[in-house]
């Protein structure tokens, strides 16, 4: 090994370590400032709208679900889960008209 590839050697070496001595002390100061948030103040939440709610619910859990979706929205979901399944590796041989109504 030559005396510039040894120098070399050595300057990568001291360019890494510099490297992950930083890293390492930007790790231990965002850490720190996790722990101790300068200046955060905390905000309230508006309760007045939630309580009527919360009422409803203990009162009647199944009355205060919203309303089931009607059968149009049933229809939607399996013409698109029909349509999913036809595009399946399976079925691209077939022909999908046969098997509509």
């Amino acid at each position: 090994m030559s005396a510039t590839e040894f120098l070399l050697w050595i300057a990568s070496l001291t360019l890494l370590w510099c490297y992950l001595r930083i890293k390492h002390h930007q790790t231990l100061r965002s850490a720190a400032e996790l722990r101790d948030p300068p200046g955060w103040t905390g905000k309230t939440i508006d309760v007045t709208l939630l309580k009527p709610r919360i009422e409803d619910v203990r009162r009647n859990y199944i009355a205060a679900h919203p309303p089931v979706q009607g059968v149009c929205f049933h229809r939607v979901l399996i013409e698109l889960a029909r349509r999913a399944v036809a595009q399946l590796a399976y079925f691209h041989g077939r022909d999908a008209r046969m098997h509509l109504r």
